[in-house]
């Protein structure tokens, strides 16, 4: 991040800017290391994240058993509330998100067993 001062109507503002890369036309910012959810295990049921947005709460933890069709995860997404549901009985294996995290598009969420 760096920081710039503007002037905006006679008026100092002090900014952190955060860089962005320029990748095929598109702008991204950069994502920062511990949100990167690929894939934890081969032949692991994952829970995908099917949108990009901002995890607001999980609402299962480790070790329990779920149902296809359970409510696993709610993500916020253009101002509305998605809840994610499991697609796939099992065990929960490993949460790799947590409140507040954002996720993009096929982020691994959960680990099923």
């Amino acid at each position: 991040m760096k920081l710039y001062k503007v002037k905006v109507n006679g008026k100092v503002y002090e900014v952190e800017v955060e860089a962005v890369d320029e990748v095929k036309g598109n702008i991204e910012a950069p994502v920062k290391k511990e949100a990167v959810k690929e894939a934890v295990s081969e032949g692991a049921n994952n829970i995908l994240a099917p949108i990009a947005g901002k995890v607001l709460s999980i609402k299962v933890s480790v070790g329990d058993m779920v149902k296809k069709g359970q409510t696993v995860a709610i993500i916020e997404a253009m101002k509305l509330e998605n809840e994610i549901q499991s697609a796939y009985d099992g065990k929960v294996k490993q949460i790799v998100v947590s409140s507040g995290d954002d996720v993009r598009n096929k982020d691994v969420l959960i680990v099923l067993e």
